[in-house]
């Protein structure tokens, strides 16, 4: 691989130096300026297990929209996850597998994430903004992110999926086992907890699942797990253990990433009142806005691709041979400032707002219409809800490179 962009030598040896197996403490309080000091040293940055960051708009948008490039990750997951249920689960989902088994697998839950299907969420998600906004008007403190942001993204994921939503705390501790150990590094105690994790989800999956394969008829629009199971039932290809891990993921994913956008949007805009005014008093459409927050937190910060074949850039930052483990850090692509003026500033104004925050290619967010329509109806509830709203303490942000959430966020009504 070369670079061919001239960059200094100083700025360079920097930037290389930067490794995401072990950041710096104040990484995950604020990465934008790791994120800059890569692109602008480094922007083709090779790390500690030889694979290749990509920190440039126009490069992570190249490489994502390539369908050459390869998902499934079986090899380098056995490598640190070792042989047992956390290698099955990551290597049975749709988020690493590649064409045939993806479509195959993502066109049976396609439609429960259409703009149709959504659309008949709309009053349901309200009626949980409500009632989660009347819970923490009662409280008057509480944590912004695990009292309300966590309610209401969860609460739809598990009414889509045909799981109890009083599960919701349950769901999420598990679940987290799970993703965590996809962060580039991780204490082998992780490792044995997603182990655990796995077959602890499945067994709480799997009695679901075998009430609705015992009905004489499964309509399959009643929930996820419907679906999946008559889908089986008409004879396509996917199994009971394929069913249990498309549904872990769906769960994970349908609420963790939007839990992480509404929390950050009011941890942000709370530091930035003029942003939070244009909002509440509805000069800027709440859809224009949410592209921006999407821009500016990109709750999901990191994916991956593998090349099949070499990869020349058109930034002109050189070639990546083939059989390279790539890193598309989408959270640094949305804050280039070759695409973006003035990226660490929200501005609810920016057009064109061609962020990556849901991805490209055939591998783009399956519930990004669902986020959109969560985080549309609960910001500005909220801002209307929450005239007085202020911190209560200190925010902290989780120790995670690849989801980029806060840990904790206390807030009083005053």
């Amino acid at each position: 691989m070369t670079t061919m962009q001239t960059i200094s030598p100083s700025l360079a040896d920097e930037a290389r130096a930067f490794d995401l197996f072990n950041p710096p403490d104040d990484y995950f309080d604020g990465p934008s300026k790791y994120f800059r000091l890569l692109r602008d040293g480094d922007p083709v940055h090779r790390q500690v297990d030889d694979s290749i960051l990509l920190t440039q708009y126009e490069d992570v948008r190249q490489v994502w929209r390539d369908l050459t490039g390869l998902v499934y990750k079986g090899d380098q997951f056995r490598r640190r996850f070792g042989d047992g249920p956390l290698l099955e689960h990551h290597t049975s989902t749709i988020l690493f597998r590649d064409n045939p088994d993806h479509d195959r697998i993502r066109n049976i839950v396609n439609p429960f994430f259409s703009q149709s299907s959504l659309q008949s969420l709309t009053r349901f998600t309200q009626e949980v903004v409500d009632r989660e906004v009347a819970k923490v008007k009662e409280m008057g403190e509480f944590d912004f992110v695990s009292d309300f942001a966590f309610r209401i993204p969860v609460a739809l994921i598990c009414k889509i999926m045909g799981v109890p939503v009083e599960d919701a705390d349950y769901i999420q501790g598990v679940g987290r086992k799970i993703l965590f150990p996809l962060n580039p590094q991780v204490p082998e105690a992780a490792i044995e907890a997603g182990n655990s994790a796995v077959p602890e989800f499945k067994a709480y999956l799997t009695p679901f699942l075998e009430e609705i394969k015992s009905r004489a008829t499964i309509d399959p629009t009643e929930s996820m797990l419907c679906a999946l199971a008559a889908a089986q039932r008409s004879g396509t290809e996917i199994s009971d253990n394929e069913i249990l891990h498309m549904c872990i993921v769906a769960l994970n994913g349908g609420h963790e990433t939007t839990t992480n956008l509404i929390s950050q949007s009011f941890h942000f805009m709370l530091d930035d009142p003029e942003s939070m005014r244009q909002l509440r008093d509805g000069e800027v459409p709440i859809a224009t806005a949410l592209e921006e927050l999407l821009r500016f937190i990109t709750p999901l910060q990191l994916q991956g691709r593998r090349t099949t074949q070499d990869v020349t850039l058109e930034s002109g930052n050189g070639r990546i041979p083939a059989g390279t483990e790539v890193v598309l850090c989408q959270a640094s692509a949305n804050r280039d400032e070759r695409v973006f003026e003035d990226p660490e500033r929200l501005n609810f104004n920016r057009r064109p707002n061609n962020h990556v925050a849901f991805g490209a290619g055939i591998h783009v967010c399956l519930g990004r219409s669902l986020a959109r329509l969560e985080a549309g109806i609960a910001i500005p509830t909220a801002l209307r809800a929450f005239p007085t709203l202020e911190r209560n303490g200190p925010a902290r942000f989780q120790r995670n490179t690849r989801f980029r959430g806060l840990e904790a966020f206390p807030v009083r009504l005053a």
